[in-house]
């Protein structure tokens, strides 16, 4: 059976069978509970959780830290080609799967409020996730043979402007982050 995360090749349902896309069902699982506890959380205070809350605080906390695993775990996986600790498409399907529900998580921590440098942190999250997602289009569609150079120079491109744009993304949040525990705590 081929790699489903090599794009190649067709796979044949099946138990057993890997299926394309699976791991943005898991993503999606996971969206629809983080909704579930924010909406039991804003029913209880009958608005939005602040972001500078208890609850906002953790979440957008929470968030970040699959952000950050988003972008590290998967890239040290390929850099370690005599690891055995899970096979790169394994971890190609983490990436894509955290690399969803860590910004979702943001997006809620923000309380739908999107100024300063918290609404800039937040917009280049969405061009990130945007990004990720036209990426892993292509890396299902582009095959993995020698006539199809043209097509893995495009691939290549991509990913030339999507980590750039992760890291200006990480370093925003950072921003954020030393701003809000400057004017939050050192300021009171």
């Amino acid at each position: 059976m081929p790699d489903p995360a090599a794009g190649t090749g067709t796979l044949k349902a099946g138990p057993g069978a890997t299926k394309r896309g699976r791991e943005l069902w898991y993503a999606l699982a996971a969206i629809v509970a983080m909704t579930a506890l924010y909406v039991v959380a804003y029913l209880q205070a009958s608005a939005f959780p602040m972001a500078s809350s208890w609850a906002g605080h953790g979440i957008g906390i929470a968030g970040f830290i699959l952000m950050l695993m988003t972008a590290t775990l998967y890239s040290f996986r390929k850099l370690r080609t005599d690891a055995s600790w899970g096979s790169t498409a394994s971890w190609l399907k983490f990436h894509m799967v955290t690399g969803l529900v860590g910004p979702y998580m943001v997006l809620l921590h923000t309380a739908m409020r999107f100024h300063g440098l918290a609404g800039l942190t937040m917009l280049l999250t969405v061009i990130v996730v945007a990004s990720g997602l036209v990426g892993r289009f292509l890396y299902t569609r582009v095959p993995r043979s020698p006539e199809t150079a043209a097509r893995r120079r495009a691939f290549a491109t991509w990913h030339l402007v999507h980590l750039p744009l992760t890291w200006a993304l990480f370093a925003a949040a950072i921003l954020h982050m030393v701003a809000a525990l400057y004017y939050a705590t050192l300021q009171r």
